[in-house]
């Protein structure tokens, strides 16, 4: 079967977000009494898992169990998208799964112990005002450049992300053409819910997204123009507060922090 070049990129990325992840294992000690579980500790960690998944960290989760349906030893890593209850939600080889605790039976993986990841300890957000191109890629290296401020203070930026809207001039899609683009959507962003709206000529799209994977979108949906609403962007740094210079927030006067402790 053939790899095309839009499957090729979104491999691409995951491997990209897979190194900053192990940046952050590595460098981070994190706390065994805040983040990890045993299978008897469900309510507690999906309690934790949608606080921190609530201020817009990334989370993944080492997850030690097994399959309740074949009983099969399960050890893996999982991004997690939603918490409910005691139920976890996550994507674990591309395909959608919940983790209960050990006695658990509805869901896929019967939890022995759980231990939560996640990705960054600060998130630096500021606002911009709206940037046009005609190609996604234009729109990157427009944000790109507003985030030069910030990689001149010796700060490690694990990822970036954006929140607002991009109009999209393109062409008329038919509905098996916007249904391609759904999925592909669905696949490139993983778990960050979008909202696309098809219109005569184009479509405009709102919601969080990874900056890595906007170039993608020029594959995808192959530009004519791209501009945007004012932007909201979030650098997901491994530096805990503490580390921060603590001018850091004059260098946009819209520039917050938010702290995963």
């Amino acid at each position: 079967m053939k790899i095309g070049i839009i499957e090729v990129l979104v491999i691409l990325s995951i491997l990209i977000t897979s190194g900053a992840l192990v940046y952050k294992y590595i460098s981070t000690d994190l706390s065994k009494d805040t983040y990890e579980f045993d299978g008897e500790q469900m309510y507690k960690c999906a309690w934790i898992s949608e606080k921190i998944m609530s201020k817009g960290f990334p989370l993944y989760a080492q997850v030690y169990g097994k399959w309740t349906g074949t009983g099969e030893a399960f050890n893996g890593t999982v991004l997690i998208l939603r918490a409910r209850g005691g139920t976890l939600y996550g994507l674990y080889n591309d395909h959608i799964i919940s983790i209960g605790g050990n006695m658990a039976y509805r869901e896929d993986i019967a939890a022995e112990k759980i231990v939560l990841k996640p990705l960054g300890n600060t998130i630096i957000y500021y606002q911009i005002n709206p940037v046009g191109g005609d190609s996604f890629k234009e729109i990157i290296n427009k944000i790109e450049n507003t985030k030069r401020p910030y990689e001149g203070l010796n700060i490690t930026i694990l990822e970036t992300y954006i929140s607002g809207i991009l109009a999209v001039d393109s062409k008329t899609y038919t509905p098996t053409e916007q249904q391609y683009i759904r999925n592909e959507m669905d696949d490139i962003n993983r778990g960050n819910k979008l909202t696309l709206n098809f219109l005569d000529g184009g479509l405009s799209i709102s919601g969080r997204l990874n900056l890595n994977n906007l170039e993608l979108y020029d594959y995808l949906i192959k530009p004519n123009k791209v501009y945007t609403s004012k932007m909201t962007i979030y650098l997901i740094v491994n530096e805990t507060i503490m580390d921060l210079p603590k001018n850091i927030t004059q260098y946009n006067n819209d520039t917050k922090i938010i702290t995963l402790n």
